[in-house]
């Protein structure tokens, strides 16, 4: 007895039941000896490579590999003699086998040592693992086709909800690798959720009351940003059992930021919309009833004409009158500066809106005649002369306030009052003021300033209202 098991032998088992052994093992056997020539083949070899048994015994066992492979198989075979176990041979690999026809096919092969009184030989088991390698590379072109996807892709078991795939989508998503993904389950990256709530979603899906579910949440990123995404899962069920989860995520970035601008949007209509019923009401409604206020007042006045004191107040209340209907004119004219297309008027507000933060403060505007009428290359230098007027008072004024007039008739006036701290007497004009008096020379007009009656400085600068062009100073 050999190792506790009979012979063969005693069995009254012969040579025939042993070939038979051999012949019906469903993978290939060759048998070589030291040499590595071919002492035996079995019936599923022959149907593998293509040959008859008799071609092949008695040939190096190389026959069976391609051309190129023979060299490093000799040293193989070699080694092996010297030190002979059972195992895989060049596991992972690739290894190919050669058929009779010059056809090449995948193969997995396994050596076995097989002592005798004669010496050791090598007995290989060949099995063609050409639909195998097939699966396999299906299964590798549909993890490429996953990764290529920008979506990220999570599968998590039903039970732990730990992570058993994720494409590259997930881990560019999240910004964890996917070794660090794949200890992980849904509740380390949705901060919004308990295990509860997510245990919660997934019960209708694993029961099959629903196919799909989706939601939107935040995904917590490896650097701590969160990022808006859109969550849809699906269930993976088989003997009636969900075997996993599948979690699609989508960064809604983009679109909950056009939400926003079009949230945004929406809210500045309203606001234009207001401003434009606002501006409506003051002009057909307020203005029409100070204006019949002020005819009403002028009335009167020429009742009491012999009162003079009367007649001295009634006066004052009229210019007050006026002054309120060119106070809300200015107010109605920059309501509409939102509401309107680009002109002269929302120009100037733009001005005195982008000098505001250097002022420290909101200048006052008063508007007078038909702006829109003033030609383009005229209003580009009204334009410059009252951003450099309001720039001097920024830089040096130390005002607190400013009034800024402008009225369009035969002439354009721009006229600037300050309460800062006046220009020093004898002092010498600075560039700024030398460049709105060339303005206004060259355009055949008038630039002068004065100290203001409360203080500060009175700058007036007016000019033809025609389209006239001039040269820069030197």
């Amino acid at each position: 007895m050999i190792g506790g098991l009979r012979p063969l032998s005693e069995l009254g088992l012969g040579d025939e039941v042993i070939s038979g052994l051999v012949e019906s093992a469903p993978d290939g056997i060759v048998m070589t000896d030291h040499a590595g020539q071919i002492l035996l083949v079995n019936g599923q070899t022959e149907g593998l490579f293509g040959y008859e048994r008799g071609e092949l015994l008695g040939r190096h066992v190389e026959v069976l590999l391609p051309e190129q492979h023979h060299q490093v198989h000799r040293a193989h075979r070699t080694r092996y003699q010297a030190a002979p176990t059972i195992r895989a041979m060049g596991a992972g690999l690739g290894l190919l086998g050669r058929r009779k026809d010059g056809s090449e096919f995948p193969v997995e092969i396994s050596l076995s040592p097989l002592q005798t009184s004669s010496g050791v030989f090598v007995v290989a088991t060949v099995r063609d693992v050409t639909q195998r390698v097939a699966r396999e590379a299906q299964h590798q072109r549909v993890l490429e086709l996953l990764d290529a996807t920008q979506d990220a892709i999570f599968i998590f078991d039903p039970e732990t909800l730990t992570f058993t795939y994720v494409n590259q989508g997930a881990v560019d998503q999240v910004g964890y690798s996917r070794e660090e993904l794949l200890g992980m389950t849904m509740l380390h990256l949705t901060p919004e959720f308990t295990e509860a709530q997510v245990r919660e979603r997934l019960d209708p899906l694993a029961r099959g009351e629903v196919s799909s579910t989706m939601f939107t949440t935040v995904h917590r990123r490896r650097d701590g940003t969160d990022l808006p995404v859109e969550i849809l899962l699906q269930v993976a069920s088989g003997a009636g059992r969900p075997v996993a989860f599948v979690k699609l995520v989508r960064d809604i970035t983009e679109r909950v930021e056009a939400e926003q601008r079009r949230y945004q949007t929406e809210h500045e209509l309203r606001l234009l919309e207001d401003r434009e019923r606002i501006a409506r009401d003051l002009h057909d409604t307020v203005i029409q009833r100070l204006f019949a206020a002020g005819m009403a007042l002028q009335a009167t006045s020429a009742v009491i004409a012999s009162h003079e004191e009367g007649t001295r107040r009634i006066s004052s209340v009229i210019d007050e009158l006026d002054e309120t209907i060119r106070e809300v004119r200015t107010t109605i004219y920059g309501l509409h500066a939102h509401t309107t297309p680009a002109g002269l008027r929302s120009e100037i507000l733009r001005v005195l809106d982008d000098e505001r933060p250097a002022l420290g403060f909101e200048p006052h505007v008063r508007f007078g005649g038909v702006l829109d009428a003033v030609p383009d290359s005229l209003a580009r230098h009204l334009l410059a002369t009252l951003r450099e007027a309001l720039s001097n008072i920024a830089r040096h004024a130390h005002a607190t306030t400013a009034d800024v007039t402008i009225d369009a008739g035969a002439h354009v006036l721009l006229r600037v009052t300050d309460d800062g701290q006046g220009i020093p007497k004898n002092r010498t004009l600075g560039n700024g003021l030398q460049n709105m008096a060339h303005r206004a020379n060259q355009l055949g007009g008038t630039f002068h300033t004065e100290p203001g009656n409360q203080g500060g400085t009175v700058l007036e600068w007016r000019v033809p209202n025609q389209d006239v062009e001039i040269t820069p100073p030197s």
